[in-house]
């Protein structure tokens, strides 16, 4: 597996592609024994209670007749060759196996779980069953389109189009000269929280030229070089947040009131002590989040020199 330090990626699954299409080994695979599933509704996670502490609440398959949906994902097969599934409750019902477990927002639960395995299943089941719910229609046509390939495709029988899950790339970067780095921050923040400046990359644009148009907008700060740091799936509801530490000219910030509420120069001394909490001020995202571990790299690079 791929190093990456950021929850919601390091899935161990074996996607299994090669079967998605293979509608009879699906229908065999949700009848083994050891098939597990977990289950959405209206958004929020399945989890159970274990040792004090929340977990993904995985369930045998056959609790999909329990559900009452007939969107089954196959999300691939885990380390010992079991299939994985998930499934959305109908949100127009009350959700169920609330009697061993209870449905819980994804970043709350991330905060619990840390990163890795779970989560990362757990992300991709959430961008897919958000994906289905929002492109129902064919984009072509307006027609009604139907799931296929176990999930992962929608075909439109009208007009024969095809359509698959889409992943919004986000550039998100720490503009840094010298000793010091510029955070900002947004309305909805909490107090004191300052974070990393980020954009959609735009069509036609490189990565490079989407941190570098995204600094200038937000804070008027002209990038002279980026350096990739890592990328991190994040489904709210379905982005890839694509990691840089940018070099900039001066520190001359200009800030655009309509993106960021404020923004702050930091040194790295500064920065160490938001990542460790004890910043008297201010602080950053948690652990969970990219921009943490960018601001993390570019506190402590230094240390290492």
């Amino acid at each position: 597996m791929l190093a990456n330090p950021n929850a919601f990626a390091n899935s161990p699954l074996d996607r299994a592609a090669h079967h998605r299409r293979d509608g009879a080994w699906i229908a065999q695979a949700l009848e083994r024994p050891e098939a597990r599933l977990v289950v959405l509704h209206r958004t929020l996670v399945f989890a159970i209670e274990q040792d004090g502490r929340r977990q993904c609440g995985w369930l045998a398959a056959a609790a999909r007749d329990a559900v009452g949906s007939d969107l089954v994902i196959f999300l691939g097969l885990d380390r010992d060759g079991a299939p994985c599934f998930a499934i959305e409750a109908p949100a127009d019902r009350d959700a169920p196996f609330t009697e061993i477990g209870a449905f819980v927002e994804l970043r709350m639960l991330a905060m619990e779980l840390g990163g890795g395995g779970d989560l990362a299943i757990l992300a991709c089941a959430k961008s897919l069953i958000d994906w289905h719910g929002r492109h129902r229609f064919c984009a072509n046509c307006g027609g009604q389109s139907v799931v296929s390939e176990a999930g992962w495709k929608r075909e439109c029988p009208a007009c024969k189009a095809e359509h698959f899950p889409r992943t919004d790339p986000v550039v998100i970067m720490v503009p840094a000269i010298g000793d010091k780095c510029l955070l900002g921050r947004q309305k909805r923040f909490p107090k004191g929280m300052y974070s990393a400046l980020a954009g959609f990359i735009e069509p036609g644009e490189s990565i490079e030229e989407a941190v570098a148009r995204e600094t200038l907008e937000e804070a008027g700060l002209t990038v002279t070089r980026v350096r990739y740091h890592s990328t991190q799936p994040w489904p709210f509801p379905s982005s890839l947040m694509i990691g840089a530490l940018a070099e900039v000219g001066d520190d001359r910030e200009t800030i655009d009131h309509y993106e960021l509420e404020g923004a702050r120069w930091f040194t790295r001394e500064e920065a160490r002590a938001m990542i460790e909490g004890r910043h008297p001020e201010c602080s950053c995202p948690p652990a969970i989040a990219i921009a943490h571990q960018l601001i993390k790299t570019w506190a402590f690079e230094s240390q290492a020199d």
